[in-house]
């Protein structure tokens, strides 16, 4: 485990892997920063190290979603709290030593609550969240985290667990994959509601939106390919 941060370490001081510079924004508000580009993945299947997790919890984020360098599992940050889950069972660093293939994370120093009151479909998700934002004083131009405690329908979601070794492109997998699917399942999201540019940068290319599944107990996450939500739920936006 110490050879592999050490490695690590040395990729990352070396430029071995891509440039920070090159792959990492920082924008306000709500102190948004994001290393890799979901493009890369998708077209390079680019899992090289961008930042170790120590360091971007150093900095208290409060929400968080990413891929683990190497396709090897999923991250998220949510209340302020890093989970990190594997694809395949092994022995494993602990949490903030792994370092990010992609990662986007932001922080809220206060939330605004709206209660759903009605049922939304997979397909209604990012303009639901988009207009419930706009409603509430956040402008529709601006990348935002949000949280969310919900019973998710009709949900389809992965944790990476291997990288494909290629071929990459559209179409292709991004990743050696463990998926679960399913009518309803209860739990907590948290994710980015992304600007135009940020698009295939923080979320695919031709949606604004990067969201995972949190379990209720708190040990375990996956990436939301699908989702919707049953009414009841609470959303969270941050306060304008």
């Amino acid at each position: 485990m110490w050879m592999r941060r050490l490695q690590l370490g040395l990729l990352l001081m070396l430029g071995i892997a891509p440039a920070l510079g090159q792959q990492h924004t920082s924008r306000e508000p709500y102190a948004l920063e994001t290393f890799g580009m979901f493009r890369s993945l998708i077209l390079n299947g680019d899992f090289t190290p961008k930042v170790t997790l120590r360091d971007v919890m150093a900095k208290d984020p409060t929400t968080g979603v990413g891929a683990l360098a190497d396709a090897r599992g999923e991250i998220t940050i949510f209340g302020g709290r890093l989970i990190v889950s594997h694809g395949r069972e092994a022995s494993h660093p602990n949490a903030e030593d792994e370092a990010a293939a992609l990662l986007a994370v932001g922080t809220v120093a206060g939330w605004q609550t709206v209660v759903l009151d009605h049922d939304v479909a997979p397909s209604e998700i990012e303009a639901f969240i988009a207009q419930a934002a706009s409603a509430r004083g956040i402008k529709p131009d601006v990348t935002f985290p949000f949280q969310m405690r919900a019973t998710l329908l009709d949900y389809v979601m992965h944790v990476n667990a291997a990288p494909t070794n290629g071929p990459h492109g559209i179409g292709q997998p991004i990743a050696i994959t463990v998926e679960t699917k399913g009518d309803a399942v209860e739990g907590t999201v948290a994710g980015f509601y992304v600007s135009p540019d940020l698009a295939g940068v923080v979320s695919h290319g031709g949606t604004r939106t990067h969201s995972h599944w949190l379990a209720l107990d708190g040990n375990s996450t996956a990436h939301l390919d699908q989702w919707g939500i049953k009414s009841g739920a609470v959303l969270l936006l941050p306060k304008p």
